[in-house]
């Protein structure tokens, strides 16, 4: 064979592997824009079902597991992008939203203990019904909700509440004589602006 042969082979080889990458990199250029048209990193969307995901900036959809977890995020629906069916399916789920940290108490109906929520799906038991009326006040059953035990493994478990010595992070609290509320942090307290 000779070389002018082999040349023109070798280049006909790289001309087809080149152009089989910038097709697959221009067709992928081209796809990746499709999947979330018109939703930005932070916004509520859904498609024609009735589920809500909560679209995040690392271009996956997180899954609201109901409406009570969604209510402790937001206040209504108003603000729900409808997408078409084929845009939410090119949008990986990348998992379960969790109840908010300091909105709630939680249980699991096989199991009687009940939980404060902190931030990042931390849960902390509360360990006797005087804790719990110590920190939430003598309604305290009223605001416990139970999560489904398939959805239970989304929490982590923190220190238990063993007294009534510090707030949860994550809760909202005033003292009694004073207009003032703070945040509760790992860390302290900071003051809520009204």
């Amino acid at each position: 064979m000779t070389d002018a042969l082999r040349l023109g082979r070798r280049a006909f080889t790289i001309a087809v592997v080149g152009a089989t990458i910038a097709w697959s990199i221009g067709l992928a250029a081209v796809l990746q824009p499709l999947t979330a048209q018109g939703a930005m990193a932070g916004d509520l969307i859904k498609g024609s079902l009735p589920a809500v995901y909560y679209y995040a900036a690392d271009g996956r959809r997180y899954v609201f597991p109901n409406e009570k977890t969604f209510k402790t995020w937001y206040a209504g629906f108003s603000g729900v992008q409808t997408l078409s069916d084929a845009e939410i399916a090119a949008i990986p789920i990348g998992g379960n939203v969790v109840y908010r940290g300091g909105t709630r108490l939680v249980k699991i109906q096989t199991d009687p203990r009940v939980y404060a929520l902190e931030p990042n799906g931390v849960i902390r038991w509360v360990e006797s019904e005087a804790v719990a009326s110590a920190l939430y006040g003598a309604a305290w059953a009223s605001r416990v909700d139970d999560v489904p035990d398939v959805f239970f493994v989304d929490y982590t478990p923190g220190a238990a509440l063993a007294s009534a010595a510090s707030y949860p992070a994550g809760s909202l609290v005033s003292p009694s004589d004073s207009d003032a509320v703070y945040y509760i942090t790992s860390a302290g307290k900071r003051m809520v602006d009204a």
